[in-house]
This record gives C-alpha cells, structure tokens and sequence, in this order.
C-alpha cells in the first residue's frame, strides 16, 4: 500500500496532524448538547508549518538536483 516515500510520509503527516489535533481539543459536550471548553491551535499550526517546511525543502533539493544535471 505504501511503497514509496512519498506516500509513507504523506501518511505519516497525516497521521501526526490528526492526533495533534484530537488529543488537544480540551472541548465537552453537556447533556442538554452545550459545547464548552477552547481549542488550542498551536500544536496544529506547529504541525502543519512542519509539513509546509519540509516540503519546500523538498522542493528546493528536487530543484538544486536538476540544476546539476
């Protein structure tokens, strides 16, 4: 299923922005269906400036190989 790297680190991201997400979300649910509680972002937008990073280093050795060629 996942044979390249490409693939494995999608899924790997993907997997780490989802329980970043999940795991501090400090929100409750009442009975009467009132949602109280705050979401913190900063675990997320640290995660997805990660992956935003990585890919435009990526992006910058992809570029830089095909100059040298």
């Amino acid at each position: 299923m996942f044979k390249t790297a490409k693939t494995k680190f999608l899924a790997l991201c993907a997997a780490v922005l989802g329980s970043a997400s999940l795991a501090n979300a400090a929100i409750a649910v009442a009975e009467d269906g009132k949602i109280s509680g705050s979401l913190d972002l900063a675990p997320f937008m640290t995660g997805a400036g990660v992956v935003i990073v990585a890919l435009g280093a990526m992006w910058a050795v992809k570029k830089v190989i095909s100059l040298l060629r």
